[in-house]
């Protein structure tokens, strides 16, 4: 199974950083291009100018930003202003964070390096599809500096409470060695665990599962192509560039929140707009929901939490009509049949991917990716952002859906499917500068 280990990660030194809230950034892939400028501008020491920085326009071949995060990284470890770890270690994380909706949670993990291995194995499980833009990009920056800048946010089976058990041991009796408040206003603790006895027995537990990867598919299958580019140019196995920094949390911890993904749709023809009640009414129930506007939008998110969960079900609004209508499938889970599709019935049963087959395709024409005559669609994560934007407007429909659950991730995942597109959104995301992976240490 997973092969996880300890790493002499690298660490911003507190006698030339002393608040690190200016310092750390989310990860790059859910950075808009004005918050990047933010994080560009709110430190000189900013992990974004590793991660994710700035293109200039004289920028070239030799002269980017990917050469300009190496130049960075350097001078930073000339400096200390960054300094490797004495010892191999794991470094326990504790977030407590605000619920999108309201109250505090708190979520446990841990930074670790796991060994790459091709999903064929079994071994680390995918649940998304990537593309190549993102991929050639993480490469270049790979390349560039030779170091793992973000963590690859990962799952592990812990029914038995083993890993949790061992953490907790090891960090219980001591204050963390990382104690702030993001800009987000989470706080962020961190642990140092060096003790080779502790570290030896969480790899040893871990060596008995395997890993869902929940964030940063396309870092992972960058990492592997390397390390396997680097194999073919005659490289030993077992090297640094083998490994992947990851944070891994428990995937039995089901008070971690996945925040649905919301659609919303526009540029569709008037009359594709005119025949989506005819085309869905054979497959599901379709019950008008009274109020209008945002607040009427809230009445259906909470009409559709409380539809049944062995059913395919999700809200629409109609922009034009300022109306709502909850949709509940006509008959059980999966609704999509076999006959009409090569996947998994894990797969079949998701919301989304009923949403995307018998709606968004064969309702209103539309595939991902695809050029579908002008229409697009906008994916809102955030339940409260998707409600601002029905009284914003500038739509013609929009489709509310539920959070997909862990235990659909695990058996999509197991079933070797991937699911649809903007099928999850884990939150909170795990920070970038915390810690850093430079194969040189």
């Amino acid at each position: 199974m997973a092969e996880v280990i300890p790493f002499r990660g690298l660490r911003y030194n507190r006698d030339a950083i002393a608040d690190l809230s200016r310092v750390v950034s989310p990860p790059y892939d859910i950075i808009s291009p004005e918050r990047q400028k933010h994080f560009h501008d709110k430190h000189t020491r900013n992990a974004i100018h590793l991660e994710y920085g700035l293109e200039l326009p004289d920028d070239d071949g030799d002269n980017n930003r990917y050469a300009r995060a190496a130049a960075n990284l350097d001078r930073w470890l000339q400096d200390r202003i960054l300094v490797p770890e004495p010892s191999p270690a794991f470094y326990f994380c504790r977030e407590e964070y605000s619920i999108p909706g309201g109250g505090r949670a708190v979520r446990d993990g841990f930074i670790g390096a796991v060994r790459l291995v091709d999903f064929s194995r079994g071994i680390v499980l995918p649940h998304e599809r990537t593309h190549s833009g993102p991929k050639e990009d993480r490469l270049k920056l790979l390349e560039a500096t030779g170091a793992n800048l973000s963590p690859v946010y990962s799952l592990y089976p812990d029914a038995d409470l083993k890993v949790d058990s061992l953490l907790k041991e090891a960090t219980a009796s001591r204050d963390p060695d990382i104690d702030f408040t993001d800009e987000a206003g989470t706080r962020q603790m961190l642990w140092v665990i060096d003790d080779p006895a502790i570290t030896s027995s969480l790899s040893a537990a871990l060596s008995e599962r395997n890993l869902f990867i929940a964030d940063g598919h396309h870092r992972y299958e960058t990492a592997l192509a390397y390390s396997q580019a680097r194999h073919a140019a005659g490289d030993a196995q077992g090297l640094p560039h083998d490994y992947l920094m990851m944070y891994l949390s428990s995937l039995d911890d089901e008070s971690q929140p996945i925040l649905p993904v919301h659609r919303f749709v526009f540029g569709l023809a008037r009359e594709t707009l005119a025949q989506w009640k005819r085309k869905l009414a054979g497959d599901f129930h379709i019950t008008a929901v009274p109020g209008s506007g945002g607040d009427g939008a809230a009445s259906l998110i909470s009409s559709l939490e409380a539809a049944p969960a062995d059913r395919n079900a999700f809200g629409i609004y109609i922009a034009a009509g300022d109306s709502c209508y909850l949709l509940t499938a006509r008959r059980p889970r999966p609704l999509i049949s076999p006959d009409d599709s090569d996947r998994s019935p894990a797969w079949r049963s998701l919301d989304v991917a009923v949403l995307d087959r018998l709606v968004f395709a064969e309702t209103l024409g539309m595939t991902p990716g695809g050029n579908n005559a002008g229409a697009g669609v906008r994916y809102v994560e955030r339940t409260d952002q998707a409600l601002s934007e029905i009284d914003r407007g500038g739509f013609d429909i929009a489709f509310f859906v539920r959070p997909t659950t862990m235990a659909e991730i695990r058996s999509v995942a197991q079933a070797g499917d991937k699911m649809p597109q903007k099928s999850t959104y884990f939150f909170p995301k795990p920070l970038t500068g915390l810690v850093f992976r430079s194969f040189a240490y």
